[in-house]
């Protein structure tokens, strides 16, 4: 599944998909120069244990934005202007409403259609195009910064250029959660002086989830799971993934196990109350199907959540490494966990 997302960056700056290269429209508005006093320097990691810092003497100009999180929270902060090159959103229609007009100004951003490249193919990263943006600041994953991809943070460093990696994309050595992503928007929030905005937005998933919280202090904690289909196997989000966390906080029961799978034998004996359907956005024109496959499960019939058509979508961009979409985790997870509070039903992000 993050496979297939790192293919489609892949696709933009991969050699053997064409020799065209990639310039910045030379009628891009330039944003104004803001410098930072005192200088920001922010802290990040290469991996869990290898941090690394970068100083921020002003507000980067040239933004190479990789995937949905960077893109819509630097929109979100009141910056998405200062964006030269937007990767990793598959359809304009999966950007949020609000958000799409300032998508749509951005130089250079991945197109509708793409294919899928052979995964062996990832060795021929072309740099030169994002090289010729002369970006002042890179925000992506770990996967987006290794020697196979976008190079190392001290490559781009060397180049006057900042590095910013989503603490959340590191891996699951630790557990993933809410508040890695309210540091994210903060972070972020300090590159760009737009601390303000960063707190509104931080305020904001914190109402969210205390309203739930509040009004479901008496309730008996319903018990959920969180999966994603995977052949004929499902894969687990405990308690260690984001979608695990985020259903803890709002007081519901996550299933987990010692594995990262769980079998279907296992779903009847926990019988959840109700289901939280991962998928990726490579997989939207199949949800409907990987429901399906759920929903007719012949040994899954008499599971409550089954019984009582608790199975609901929940978009893999609200849970892996969210940034603002944390708010559509939140939201989505607590409509579905309590129906009563939420009689207007689970929040629908795919179709």
């Amino acid at each position: 599944m993050i496979r297939f997302s790192v293919l489609i960056l892949c696709l933009l700056i991969c050699v053997g998909c064409g020799p065209q290269q990639v310039t910045v429209e030379d009628h891009q508005s330039t944003p104004a120069h803001i410098e930072l006093q005192p200088p920001v320097t922010i802290e990040s990691f290469v991996r869990r244990g290898e941090p690394f810092e970068s100083t921020y003497t002003a507000v980067p100009e040239r933004v190479v934005a990789m995937w949905q999180n960077s893109i819509e929270t630097i929109i979100a902060l009141g910056a998405g202007d200062r964006i030269v090159a937007g990767m990793g959103i598959p359809d304009r229609k999966y950007v949020r409403p609000e958000y799409r007009e300032a998508y749509d100004t951005i130089p250079y951003k991945q197109k509708t259609a793409y294919e899928i490249i052979p995964y062996k193919d990832l060795k021929y990263a072309n740099l030169e195009s994002v090289l010729m943006m002369k970006p002042d600041l890179l925000v992506g994953w770990k996967s987006t910064f290794t020697n196979k991809m976008l190079q190392t943070p001290t490559f781009w460093q060397a180049r006057q250029a900042n590095v910013y990696i989503a603490e959340s994309s590191l891996g699951a050595q630790s557990a993933l959660t809410m508040d890695m992503e309210y540091k994210y928007i903060r972070d972020l929030g300090r590159i760009f002086n737009r601390n303000m905005e960063a707190e509104r937005l931080f305020q904001e998933m914190q109402k969210s989830a205390a309203y739930t919280v509040t009004h479901t202090a008496h309730e008996k904690p319903p018990k959920a799971l969180f999966i994603e289909v995977q052949g004929k196997h499902f894969r687990l989000y405990g308690h260690k993934t984001l979608a695990g966390n985020i259903g803890a906080s709002l007081h519901a029961d996550v299933i987990d196990t010692e594995t990262p799978s769980i079998s279907m034998e296992d779903v009847v004996e926990q019988n959840p109350d109700v289901i939280f359907l991962i998928v990726s956005d490579g997989e939207y024109s199949q949800a409907d199907v990987i429901m399906n496959y759920v929903l007719t499960q012949p040994g899954l019939q008499g599971v409550n959540a089954l019984r009582n058509k608790r199975v609901h979508f929940l978009p893999l961009l609200a849970v892996y490494s969210p940034g603002i979409r944390l708010l559509d985790g939140i939201d989505i997870v607590s409509h579905g966990l309590y129906p009563n509070l939420y009689p207007e039903g689970v929040p629908d992000l795919i179709h």
